[in-house]
């Protein structure tokens, strides 16, 4: 049986090249890459996510599930693209064009379960990292209300001034 999981894993991988070079020659000829998420199933190895694994689900359960399943950071582009591949359904007032987007902010406000690690531009849980996550805890006991990492608030802080943004246009319009 370990011989054909070893078999098996040389064919994923092969596959994965073909796949990799057939998008690459896709993009040369100004077409669409045919296969998406190539990445996401590369990492997964012999675990794979199911059509339906993500449906019906909250947001932050999906991500958590998903996190858990890589045991380690993803970018919100693989967190994205994974969600889909498993049937999650985003909110209906998230547009197809939007959903990357607010995806990125919904992890970058939930502090409290996801941590931006500035260093991979990717979103982790908070015990793949219990160094800081004591850290965190002795901050909130020192009397500090500081609950969001430096790094989370420079993650939040463009989509905090855009929101602004259209937010004072969004007056403006209502006032002429």
């Amino acid at each position: 049986m370990e011989s054909l999981y070893a078999e098996l894993k040389l064919v994923d991988g092969r596959s994965i090249e073909i796949k990799k070079m057939i998008n690459n020659l896709s993009t040369m000829l100004d077409k669409q890459p045919p296969f998406k998420n190539i990445e996401a199933s590369m990492a997964l190895g012999n675990q794979s996510i199911r059509p339906d694994q993500f449906f019906g689900k909250g947001l932050s359960t999906a991500v958590k599930e998903y996190l858990k399943m890589r045991d380690q950071a993803c970018t919100a582009q693989e967190i994205y693209d994974s969600l889909r591949a498993g049937g999650f359904e985003f909110p209906k007032d998230w547009t197809d064009k939007y959903q990357m987007r607010n995806l990125t902010i919904s992890l970058s406000k939930n502090s409290s379960d996801f941590v931006y690690v500035k260093s991979s531009n990717s979103y982790g849980l908070w015990e793949f990292y219990p160094e800081k996550q004591r850290e965190r805890k002795k901050q909130k006991t020192n009397g500090q209300d500081k609950t969001v990492e430096a790094s989370q608030e420079e993650a939040v802080e463009p989509l905090t001034n855009t929101q602004n943004a259209i937010e004072e246009s969004k007056k403006s319009i209502a006032q002429q």
